[in-house]
């Protein structure tokens, strides 16, 4: 199977889950009441949740700084911050896009290696999972309804997904900690392709190692939790704060600890490979806030659609604007290999 193929099949399954996704979530709609609700909100107050977002942004820009600092220190804010929004906005338009863009971005603009700073991409991502493990165990603290009956899936998954996410934690620690082991199977692997091939592999497999290289640093530890507290923090403050957009807090008394459990289930959502997790994100939401705190099925509709368009066209709409101002091109960040003039800009490997 070629790539070009592979790729279409990608994307076709991410069109189809979307689709499929925004069935289950709008099947029955009644369009009239709909609209007679989304004409009739406060919209300061939903727009309010956009800063709010972008705010989070920084606080991730200052976490991946810990993450790369190993590599290169005094990097640019500005150039993590437009990293950030491009990634961000090519998920919007192709799923997973943003994880292989961040890296081509900060390479390009301060002459990271892609494979190094994938690798602290990957880092991030293992975080976000521990965050978001986090919230599922706060919920029963905060919630005392039929979370199991409605969601009988959630507490199996949440282990799966933590036990997978500490096993390759602790793979990519140990290859980073014993470059010597990796080099071993790394020379069985490719006993049998050309030593210029074999050397490729090697030196990306050990540039991506290098992302995780903070971890040598543990006087950085502390500020990275913090960090990563404050980022979904501000996540659980966005799905708040539109709660009076819609009148949530008084009609059927929604708090931060109802947008806590909106948001630790909604989360789910973006973990399914639909664009900006459209479809994904909707369905979550309306089934959390109708099945757990009994919100009219329109409201529901009503309050993920707005709280998903916000965030989907204003990051679209700032990574537009930094992929065209920092003269970025997709067909370079969309090759399966790195080229070898980008491999010898790599940072020097840990022994």
């Amino acid at each position: 199977m070629t790539q070009r193929l592979r790729t279409t099949i990608k994307y076709l399954f991410s069109i189809v889950l979307t689709i499929a996704f925004l069935y289950l979530a709008f099947n029955g709609t009644d369009f009239p009441k709909l609209w007679e609700i989304l004409s009739g909100i406060n919209y300061w107050w939903a727009l309010a949740l956009f800063p709010i977002l972008i705010l989070s942004h920084i606080f991730r820009v200052l976490r991946w700084e810990y993450f790369l600092r190993p590599v290169k220190k005094d990097l640019r804010f500005r150039n993590l911050f437009s990293a950030i929004m491009v990634g961000y906005m090519m998920n919007n338009i192709l799923p997973r896009a943003g994880e292989l863009v961040r890296p081509y971005t900060i390479g390009k603009l301060e002459g990271i290696s892609r494979s190094t700073a994938f690798g602290t991409v990957l880092m991030e991502r293992i975080f976000d999972v521990l965050s978001f493990m986090s919230l599922i165990a706060l919920i029963p603290l905060v919630y005392s309804g039929p979370l199991t009956q409605t969601f009988p899936w959630l507490e199996q998954t949440g282990l799966w997904i933590t036990v997978i996410t500490f096993a390759f934690l602790g793979l990519f620690v140990f290859f980073m900690l014993r470059r010597d082991i990796l080099v071993r199977i790394l020379d069985y692997i490719t006993r049998h392709l050309s030593p210029k091939r074999a050397q490729l592999i090697e030196r990306i497999m050990h540039s991506f190692l290098d992302g995780f290289l903070f971890l040598k640093e543990p006087k950085h530890y502390l500020m990275i939790v913090i960090l990563s507290i404050l980022v979904w923090g501000l996540y659980i403050v966005m799905m708040y704060v539109p709660f009076y957009a819609f009148g949530l807090t008084e009609q059927y008394s929604l708090d931060l600890t109802s947008a806590l459990v909106v948001q630790a289930i909604s989360s789910i959502g973006f973990a399914i490979p639909t664009p900006g997790a459209t479809g994904s994100y909707h369905y979550f939401t309306i089934q959390t806030l109708t099945k757990l705190y009994g919100v009219d099925q329109e409201i529901a509709r009503s309050y993920a659609t707005v709280t998903h368009a916000i965030g989907f066209i204003g990051i679209t709409l700032f990574g537009i604007y930094y992929f065209l101002r920092d003269k970025l091109h997709m067909a370079e960040v969309m090759k399966e290999e790195l080229p070898e003039k980008q491999l010898s800009t790599d940072t020097s490997h840990a022994s």
